[in-house]
């Protein structure tokens, strides 16, 4: 019997704050050119679309018996023989850089956030971002999770307090719909990455192991709360900004009075933190498994370049989200689908102790692809 790593209140934890970060603080710059109702149109789609393939996901691991990455699951099902492995190494490498560009901007976003709030340098707060960040990081999946729940419970009451200083200002939010039909593939993009967890069902998976229906919970829950805490930062900036920022957070904080600005400054910082816990230990597990280093060495190569980029000059912060979320999800768009039908057929599990069901039928599972494809475009169209 595999050890319980993680409790249930934790693993949802690594779900909510894997997807709490910088693309929550993008979506009402893009909602507000396609107004609440094409917000309240993309949310429930984006959540269906994103529970879908992160189930899809957990179920390739629950008839796979193993702790396995994304890479590691696409070479054991579906990159096989000479050429297979050569693709693979291609995979990794845009994954890599993928990741990459997340933990950048995670660390631009909080740092800039940090350096505004105490004076000093922006070089010195990103130094110090990823001090606290990494250092969490290296003590592994265990440390991650308990770290993950106590932010997220810090997380959940920001919001509630942003939430109650909004109540008596003047709310102004377009109704819509609006917009071209760039603008509501920008936003779908947005929202679909603002709920993108993939890459943290495996520590999911590994945490809670054998409670399959537990970690089944977990992502679902995990996806609602981020679906919930998206719309609650879209329907106040979106109300109550004179301008909708890029980092939503930014102008709602120039509106709201001093300790309203205070409490988003740490709102944003604290769920970038919890983000690059989540992505920088996936990254770890990665390169481990891919090129066999030791956990030490994995560690520093998945946290320290995020810094380096950063002093050698960097995007502006939606430009690095958008590249990640498209290259993402080109990725999974292409390899997701034909792996769990593999896993069917092949997984060494016969009973996984959860299936999708008919939820994994061949209609849905085009559905499925559709939404990818239409994400990496909506996170690469023109936002002109």
């Amino acid at each position: 019997m595999k050890e319980h790593l993680l409790t249930r209140l934790e693993a949802t934890s690594l779900m909510v704050g894997a997807g709490v970060g910088a693309g929550i603080m993008a979506v009402p710059f893009l909602a507000d050119r396609v107004g609440l109702v094409g917000l309240a149109v993309i949310l429930p789609i984006s959540w269906a679309a994103s529970s879908l393939i992160h189930l899809m996901l957990a179920e390739v691991l629950f008839r796979t018996g193993r702790d396995l990455q994304i890479v590691e699951l696409m070479q054991l099902y579906v990159l096989r023989g000479r050429i297979g492995r050569w693709l693979l190494w291609v995979i990794f490498a845009l994954l890599s850089i993928a990741f990459l560009a997340n933990l950048a901007a995670y660390v631009s976003g909080a740092g800039e956030i940090v350096a505004g709030l105490t004076g000093i340098d922006q070089p010195l707060a990103e130094f110090l971002v990823y001090v606290i960040s990494a250092s969490v990081v290296f003590f592994g999946l265990r440390a991650v999770g308990v770290a993950e729940r106590f932010g997220v419970l810090v997380l959940l009451g920001l919001v509630a307090a942003i939430g109650v200083g909004a109540i008596p200002m003047p709310y102004h939010a377009p109704l819509g719909p609006s917009g071209s039909a760039k603008q509501w593939l920008a936003l779908y993009g947005m929202v679909m990455y603002a709920l993108w967890t993939f890459y943290s069902v495996p520590q999911v998976v590994k945490g809670l192991g054998p409670d399959r229906h537990g970690a089944v919970r977990a992502i679902l829950t995990g996806l609602g709360i981020n679906g919930v805490l998206t719309a609650a930062v879209a329907l106040v900036a979106l109300g109550i900004s004179a301008e909708v920022t890029q980092v939503a957070i930014i102008g709602m904080t120039d509106r709201m009075g001093p300790w309203v600005g205070i409490t988003g400054s740490l709102f944003i910082v604290f769920a970038l933190l919890t983000s690059y816990w989540s992505v920088s230990l996936a990254l770890a597990d990665i390169l481990r498994e891919r090129t066999g280093i030791s956990v030490r060495v994995a560690w520093l190569l998945a946290t320290l370049p995020s810094l380096l980029i950063l002093w050698v000059g960097a995007w502006q912060f939606l430009e690095w989200l958008r590249l990640a979320a498209g290259a993402t999800a080109i990725v999974v768009a292409l390899v997701t689908i034909p792996m769990y039908r593999q896993a069917h057929q092949t997984g060494s599990v016969s009973d996984p102790g959860w299936t999708l069901g008919r939820w994994g039928s061949p209609a849905v599972l085009a559905l499925v692809l559709l939404s990818l494809v239409l994400m990496a475009v909506g996170s690469l169209v023109s936002l002109g």
